[in-house]
């Protein structure tokens, strides 16, 4: 059987990314989860891997081109198997969509659905994601700049000539005038969601003093965060909850067979989430030798396709300092996300007595939607008690 490599949506603000360079050619031997190609988005280049073993048996795009997530690029499978007549873009986003949301793979499907064009490749400019932010923070007109790249596709040293000569004066506009296309992306998503998700939200405090000894006394190899007990207690309990584990798609929920953990982290391109593997039944070390290289990968920009495929729930932490608690936006199409505040001594009532003890406030944030009240309220009770027991 033939097996599909699809590009996996990055987020629901993306709406192309640039297949950069493919490292196997048709022919070529591959083994599932080997990185074939790569694509470049605002925020990161992302690897793409082989969807099984076998030959790559058809390269439907080729490298330097513009083209929406959920594309079909290639196909993988035995030398023996015929190749089918299809169009790469055969399938509408809206479907792809929802057949990832029951799919424990972004990057696997099956080949055998008819083929009916439905999107065209964009046919705009010819130049790569770092050249283009370069030029729109410095005003380039890049009817203006001649590329020196593959095809003639403009890159970053034809951007930073450009600047250098003022090639186009008349187009420059004041830097406050210049928004990137990083926060635009981050303004539209905050946007859409805020628009279109009945957003409601609820908190609890929670007595952390047993999260606190376990991390003071742990003689794990990885270093050991907070952020990793509370991906503990989640994948714990959110089995429990299965109605928070999932995307709202096509006007109705959409529950998730895995629980797909996205960490929210801020990098120098923008708000990013990665998301860890399926985190059921997986130990705390087991759980922090994935975070610790995925924050580090997120840092620089240089996440793979399994990492960028979207979270099933998210986890947001502020870390250190002062900050009791905040609201946290959803990011869609999931239907909840969990923001912890600060870890702070509170004076806390446990069997009528007021003590003082290290604690952080959860709140929860739900798509009204696919969560009601009830549930979101039994969901914080059960985190509370995997936290403080």
């Amino acid at each position: 059987m033939l097996n599909e490599v699809i590009i996996p949506v990055m987020d629901e603000t993306t709406e192309t990314v640039l297949l950069s360079r493919w490292l196997k050619q048709e022919g070529d031997a591959v083994q599932k989860g080997e990185v074939i190609c790569e694509i470049e988005t605002e925020k990161a280049s992302v690897e793409i891997e082989a969807s099984a073993d076998g030959a790559l048996r058809k390269i439907f795009i080729e490298a330097g081109t513009q083209i929406p997530p959920r594309t079909v690029v290639a196909l993988v499978g035995a030398v023996s198997e015929p190749i089918p007549d299809l169009d790469p873009y055969y399938q509408t986003p809206k479907k792809r969509a929802a057949e990832s949301s029951t799919s424990s793979s972004t990057t696997t499907s099956s080949s055998t659905i008819p083929a009916t064009t439905t999107v065209a490749p964009s046919k705009e400019v010819r130049i790569s994601p770092r050249a283009r932010r370069l030029a729109e923070d410095n005003g380039i007109d890049l009817a203006m700049v001649n590329g020196s790249g593959p095809e003639g596709r403009i890159v970053e040293d034809d951007i930073k000539a450009a600047i250098a000569s003022k090639a186009t004066p008349s187009t420059a506009k004041p830097a406050g005038d210049l928004a990137s296309r990083v926060a635009r992306a981050k303004a539209e998503r905050v946007s859409q969601s805020w628009r279109t998700i009945p957003h409601f939200h609820m908190s609890i405090t929670v007595d952390l003093s047993n999260v606190v000894a376990r991390k003071k006394t742990s003689g794990s190899a990885t270093k050991l965060t907070y952020t990793d007990f509370f991906a503990e207690a989640l994948a714990q309990i959110l089995p429990q909850h299965p109605l928070l584990n999932g995307h709202w798609l096509n006007d109705a929920f959409a529950p998730a067979q895995e629980i797909r953990l996205g960490i929210v982290v801020q990098t120098e391109r923008g708000l990013v989430i990665p998301a860890m593997r399926d985190v059921r039944n997986r130990s705390l070390e087991d759980l922090a030798a994935e975070r610790e290289p995925l924050v580090k990968q997120a840092l620089a920009g240089a996440l793979n396709a399994s990492a960028m495929a979207e979270p099933t729930f998210t986890l947001t932490n502020v870390g250190q300092g002062h900050v009791d608690s905040f609201n946290a936006i959803i990011s869609p199409p999931q239907v909840a996300i969990l923001a912890v505040g600060s870890l702070q001594p509170r004076a806390l009532v446990a069997n009528n007595e007021v003590k003082i003890c290290q604690s952080a406030t959860f709140t929860l944030g739900v798509d009204h939607r696919a969560v009601d009240g009830r549930d979101a309220a039994a969901f914080l009770e059960s985190l509370k008690t995997a936290l403080e027991h």
